[in-house]
């Protein structure tokens, strides 16, 4: 026996059709969107080639400079990327020195690649602050690292978890611990050797590969 298709099915049917396949067209879109709009890091690690924020009613777009990965004796510890407002193209040294200058706001993102301990965190930073400052601005910005460095005491670390440092202009310091949001710490030389111990002569990683993606060729 013949099969007699109804015409309004048929019609159904296709438009059916016709929303999956446009359902799928931009869901496919959206996903290519997301891989061409992020920069990945040796470990695999990405991160997304602009962000936005607000802070006290101010909005900040920055962008990736580059990604870098944290290694202590040849072991890999963290992804890190760094970020910077209204960057532009150009060498290495003028935009390390832009990095390292209060005015634009920046900002640091470490993504862990292995679980850490609290107390090696704190130690870390400390020797950070210490090999990137002077006997001087130690001594001046002490009660800040202090504060800084409290923030981490209960901070153990798993994989696959974050820090979040902005700078922001007038020497403003966020911190994000594991999701929590800790209070400002403003000052300009804090700020300053804070950000060398990435972007600075002593650096813990290499510095070209956090300004990489905008040294002009």
């Amino acid at each position: 026996m013949r099969r007699v298709i109804d015409p309004l099915m048929k019609e159904h049917k296709m438009k059916r059709f016709a929303l999956a396949s446009s359902l799928f067209f931009l869901v496919s879109g959206a996903a290519l969107a997301g891989a061409s709009g992020t920069m990945v890091e040796e470990s695999g690690k990405q991160f997304p080639a602009q962000l936005l924020f607000s802070h006290a009613g101010k909005d900040y777009a920055m962008t990736l400079t580059g990604t870098a990965t944290r290694k202590k004796m040849f072991i890999k510890v963290y992804a890190v990327a760094h970020y910077m407002q209204d960057a532009q193209q150009g060498s290495k040294d003028a935009l390390l020195k832009e990095a390292m200058t209060d005015g634009k706001a920046k900002q640091i993102t470490m993504t862990f690649l292995r679980d850490v301990d609290a107390g090696k965190i704190i130690d870390a930073y400390r020797e950070g602050f210490k090999k990137n400052a002077t006997q001087a601005e130690i001594q001046a910005i002490q009660p800040h690292i202090d504060t800084f460095c409290g923030y981490f005491a209960k901070a153990d670390v798993k994989e696959g978890q974050q820090f979040i440092l902005r700078w922001l202009p007038g020497g403003v310091v966020l911190t994000n611990v594991l999701g929590q949001d800790k209070v400002a710490i403003t000052d300009e030389i804090f700020a300053r050797v804070l950000w060398s111990i990435w972007l600075g002569k002593d650096s813990i990683v290499n510095t070209e590969d956090l300004v990489r993606a905008m040294i002009s060729t």
